[in-house]
């Protein structure tokens, strides 16, 4: 089974990867979901309304032990990059803005995909 990993943003950050609507429909495909206690108290989403739908609220450090797909807007800190090693992480990185960082990520085994290097034109909106 195929565990993703929502983490809680910096305390600048109002949005969250995944709302609990999100969350029930990849439950329901027999996905895993693993919460960070918070991760969607700034956009209006409760701990209580993750578990509702099945997802599993743990410690930061856990989810990125555990899950093998991490989502997060901003960038990792470098302690959490420690635990990523030969993990998907899916956000917001500006790797053309920040290529020392990607080289850094990229020699601790992680692969990322970041949503701001989606082309976005019409048939690229089926991504959104």
């Amino acid at each position: 089974m195929t565990t993703i990993g929502l983490l809680k943003e910096p305390a600048h950050e109002t949005r969250v990867s995944l709302l609990p609507e999100a969350v029930s429909i990849l439950v329901k495909k027999n996905l895993e979901v693993l919460v960070e206690p918070g991760a969607g108290e700034k956009s209006f989403a409760s701990d209580h309304e993750y578990e509702k739908v099945g997802a599993k609220l743990l410690p930061r450090h856990e989810i990125i032990n555990t899950s093998q797909v991490i989502l997060v807007i901003h960038k990792l800190p470098l302690e959490d990059v420690e635990l990523m090693r030969s993990k998907v992480a899916i956000g917001v990185y500006l790797p053309l803005h920040h290529i020392p960082r990607m080289h850094e990520w990229a020699s601790r085994g992680v692969t990322i995909f970041s949503l701001d290097m989606l082309p976005r034109i019409t048939r690229a909106q089926s991504m959104d």
